[in-house]
């Protein structure tokens, strides 16, 4: 894997968050007829927020968590993770005076409202647990793939200890590790089906292959997707179509999105698409095509206007120094 790629990697994750951050958990009609990819859209919350045009959420501030992680000289635990998310999140709250949009359960847990161990509980006994594990996975992608399968789990495992959570969790990096060392996108879900996927979830990843493009979803189609629709438990509106925040459908997400899209842009745009939960999925996807097929498709004001990308560089830098110079020497000999 080269820099240029974990580079645009890592700088495509903050600007597929930053953009669909303000329209998340709007519905899927909605970002249909008012979404026009021409400039920056905020109406979360009413627009009553702390989201500035190009200001990135909770996933990519967890995303920089594993990234760092990764570099930190440590073990890659779960208490080492913890300890990266919680300095990330001190460290927005100090520069802005307050803390990023999107954070789910975890801010209990930062803010001593609730123990970890509390956290943890309440996200096993989910049916599909929350999202965050995937949302925070493609940098594992990076890591040598010897150790890609253990991370993936101590990264569910850190707050998530949910069979789905891990499995979701493993299914991105195996996403990311695809196409990301240059394999054609048409041979991902074949590439997913032989690997060391947990066998529970092998019918649900076959079934994306014979789903239809995504201007030709059907109802039905969503619904394997995303679930019951209007989504449930939706304390402030009650009509919302789209994609909840659920590890294991992102997951599933992530898989069909990316066995579409051609490149960075159509990736951000077929996340956002989805309705629901549209930041996580817009992270992950446009991070993972932007390694693949450049930025070059991106519009300009996004990369303008994106947060981080400078950070970005330099994070992308030291994880090519540390796990891939060396082969990539070898590989120009």
């Amino acid at each position: 894997m080269n820099e240029t790629t974990i580079i645009n990697t890592k700088k495509g994750i903050p600007i597929g968050d930053s953009f669909c951050l303000g329209i998340e958990f709007k519905s899927r009609p909605w970002i249909l007829e008012n979404v026009h990819f021409d400039q920056f859209v905020n109406v979360w919350k009413g627009g009553k927020n702390n989201i500035l045009p190009g200001y990135y959420s909770d996933d990519t501030e967890h995303s920089i968590g594993v990234t760092e992680a990764l570099l930190d000289e440590r073990e890659f635990t779960e208490e080492l993770l913890l300890e990266k998310f919680k300095n990330e999140y001190e460290t927005d709250l100090k520069a802005k005076g307050h803390h990023r949009d999107g954070h789910g359960s975890i801010e209990k847990w930062y803010l001593g409202l609730e123990t970890i161990e509390e956290i943890r509980r309440k996200q096993a006994s989910r049916e599909d647990p929350g999202n965050a594990p995937v949302m925070r996975a493609v940098p594992i992608a990076f890591a040598p793939v010897q150790d890609q399968k253990r991370y993936s789990d101590i990264n569910a495992n850190a707050t998530h200890p949910h069979r789905l959570a891990r499995a979701g969790s493993y299914l991105t990096v195996l996403c990311a590790r695809h196409l990301l060392n240059g394999n054609p996108k048409e041979n991902l879900i074949k590439t997913l089906l032989s690997s060391d996927i947990d066998p529970a979830i092998r019918l649900e990843v076959s079934t994306i292959f014979r789903m239809p493009s995504p201007n030709e979803l059907t109802h039905s189609d969503y619904l394997f997707l995303h679930g019951k629709q209007p989504l449930p438990h939706i304390s402030w509106d009650d009509n919302i179509y789209g994609m909840p925040c659920a590890c294991f459908k992102t997951a599933l997400n992530v898989v069909y999105v990316l066995h579409h899209a051609n490149n960075a842009f159509e990736a951000l745009k077929y996340s956002a698409r989805m309705g629901g939960d549209v930041d996580s999925l817009a992270a992950v996807c446009t991070g993972i095509a932007s390694g693949a097929y450049g930025l070059d498709s991106l519009p300009k004001f996004m990369l303008d206007q994106t947060e981080g990308l400078e950070r970005m560089e330099t994070l992308g830098t030291k994880i090519y120094e540390k796990f891939h110079r060396e082969t990539s020497v070898e590989q120009n000999l």
